[in-house]
């Protein structure tokens, strides 16, 4: 069986490794980390990207820019990233809070979340004791008016 502080550590460091490639993600300069991009359903060609910052679109005669591809999106000195660090962080914990979504998104921090907590919580045997001890104080104070 595994020391806990083992476990512990290798949590934390898939903790970082899973944070830090989500951060890579979700800051990466791609048409969908961008503000000013919005996805719009075009007839047989599914979803795609349009700028809708407006000093790109009054440059445009069209007040229509296509930035679907990341080649566009590397040439705009207008991008603004949707996301932060900050943001990034409190919704990865937010992730984590929840059992069934750190199951569905990080299997693995999953499990070991699980196998930390079974650690904590009192064995059978423990909490027997404690349920035991409460029901026997209960009634000592019943039977020798020991209420207060």
């Amino acid at each position: 069986m595994r020391e806990r502080q083992e476990v512990e550590r290798r949590f934390w460091e898939l903790h970082d490794d899973r944070l830090k490639k989500r951060k890579e993600m979700f800051l990466s300069r791609e048409p969908q980390n961008c503000a000013h991009n919005e996805k719009l359903r075009v007839k047989r060609q599914g979803h795609v990207g349009f700028c809708q910052n407006p000093v790109v679109l009054e440059n445009i005669s069209t007040n229509l820019f296509v930035c679907n591809d990341c080649d566009a999106v590397q040439r705009c000195h207008h991008f603004k990233c949707r996301s932060t660090d900050e943001s990034i962080e409190k919704d990865f914990e937010e992730i984590l809070k929840s059992p069934s979504r750190v199951g569905s998104e990080y299997p693995k921090l999953a499990m070991l979340i699980w196998f930390l907590q079974e650690w904590e919580t009192p064995r059978r045997t423990e909490r027997l004791g404690v349920v035991l001890r409460t029901i026997g104080t209960s009634l000592y104070r019943l039977v020798f008016f020991r209420w207060w």
